[in-house]
């Protein structure tokens, strides 16, 4: 009894493991900004930008460098003393040997930079680079959610035309035995029948296509989402079939706040304070030092560890440049020229930026309307097909009428299913035109 307890438990377990989860949209974007491993790089990138905060702050900090070196002269250089001459007197000149054959140094050094103005602008820069990493993380979040909602909206697509497939198949389904009977009773010709059995033939291949294109959908969103591609997923298609006004969704003052907008006015900012930097070279540096130590010598090894003697130094340090051969004068220049072209790309993209936010508002306004018109005229195929079906089945009219009215039905349809596609592209564009992502989640 145990042994069969623990089996049934160890079943559901498995099962309940492998079962395919449903997803939202909100859980997708939710997931995939958990998951994805361009954000956990981006948000790497930002780690790597403080890192590199505490590094450049550390250029004005004070340094401190001990050193210990220990020396064996195995040959020790000569000097030459000149010859002098005393009155009468005149000594040759000596060739001599200084120093002795063992010498070891201990010691200690701070130095301290008082006045640079590289790393003045180094310092200041660092913010920015800082700012210009968290920027592009934003911009990667707002990548994957974009293609996240793309991909959502592919699968959810496919199955509203499933959906409509189903009803084709349904209908015909139901059509197939009333033609048969026409056909027996000699009404209409084997040649109709057989145009029945091909549109029967059409939906069972469409379907097919459209399984296949729906695996390969939910892969895509899987990749999107940084899903494994061997986990099972599916989506929730229950969705708002409310229809926005865009009259009132596009705000053309909001490009200023876009994110790609903040990074060009982050990196020109940047790019100001490096040009400062590279006046630099124009400027004199001013520093502190101080050393402390000791030094041992002798031409026995012991005494080079025995004999010690100390010695202190203090000082400031002035370095004032004079001609570089015109090297920063050509720096600063194509810095100068640098910004000024990040200005015009900056008011270039701006106006881009407007022209996809004005378009994104005509092809929502467009496809809205057409969304609308075809939502209307389901209801009137519908209405109208059904009709159709009645008289038929009474003789009323002719098999061809039928037909056409069936033909008149699906082919509507299929334009509310385009105009869908449309109305949701148009849709999401301008909800990425107009910062409007966050909404999905």
């Amino acid at each position: 009894m145990k042994q069969s307890i623990i089996i049934v438990l160890l079943s559901t377990l498995f099962f309940t493991s492998h079962a395919q989860t449903t997803y939202t949209l909100s859980q997708c974007i939710e997931y995939a900004l958990k998951n994805h491993k361009s954000i956990k790089m981006s948000a790497n990138d930002v780690e790597t930008a403080y890192a590199r905060k505490r590094e450049g702050q550390s250029a004005y900090m004070p340094q401190v460098n001990a050193q210990v070196k220990w020396d064996d002269n195995l040959i020790l250089q000569s000097s030459v003393i000149p010859s002098l001459s005393l009155g009468s007197f005149t000594t040759p000149e000596q060739v001599v040997k200084f120093g002795n054959q063992y010498n070891t140094l201990a010691g200690i050094q701070l130095d301290q930079m008082l006045f640079n103005w590289s790393y003045i602008q180094g310092i200041k820069a660092i913010n920015p680079g800082y700012d210009i990493a968290k920027t592009k993380k934003m911009k990667t979040e707002e990548d994957v959610v974009y293609n996240t909602i793309v991909a959502y909206y592919n699968i959810y697509l496919i199955n509203e035309n499933e959906k409509l497939l189903k009803q084709n198949e349904e209908r015909i389904n139901k059509t197939m035995p009333i033609v048969k009977l026409q056909y027996e009773k000699g009404v209409i010709r084997k040649i109709d029948v057989d145009k029945v059995q091909v549109n029967y033939n059409n939906i069972v291949t469409q379907q097919q296509i459209l399984a296949a294109n729906k695996d390969i959908a939910l892969n895509n969103l899987k990749y999107q989402i940084g899903m494994p591609l061997d986990s099972s997923i599916a989506i929730d298609t229950n969705r708002t079939n409310e229809i926005v006004d865009a009259d009132n969704y596009v705000d053309t003052s909001n490009i200023k706040n876009k994110i790609e907008m903040q990074l060009m006015r982050k990196n020109i900012y940047l790019q100001e304070i490096l040009l400062e930097r590279t006046k630099a070279a124009y400027y004199p540096q001013f520093s502190f030092y101080a050393k402390y130590g000791g030094l041992a010598f002798g031409n026995k090894f012991s005494e080079s560890f025995t004999r010690w003697s100390q010695f202190a130094t203090i000082g400031f340090k002035l370095d004032i440049p004079v001609f570089d051969g015109l090297r920063a004068a050509s720096a600063i220049k194509m810095g100068k020229l640098n910004i000024a072209n990040l200005k015009e790309d900056m008011a270039l993209k701006e106006e881009g930026l407007k022209l996809q936010m004005l378009n994104a508002k005509a092809s929502m306004q467009n496809s809205e309307q057409s969304l609308l018109l075809n939502k209307e005229n389901i209801a009137l195929a519908k209405n109208v097909y059904d009709v159709a079906t009645l008289q038929y089945q009474k003789g009323v009219i002719s098999y061809t009428e039928w037909m056409s009215s069936e033909y008149a039905y699906k082919e509507t349809e299929q334009n509310y299913l385009t105009s869908l596609v449309k109305y949701l592209q148009a849709k999401i564009e301008a909800d990425k035109s107009n910062n409007n992502l966050n909404i999905y989640k």
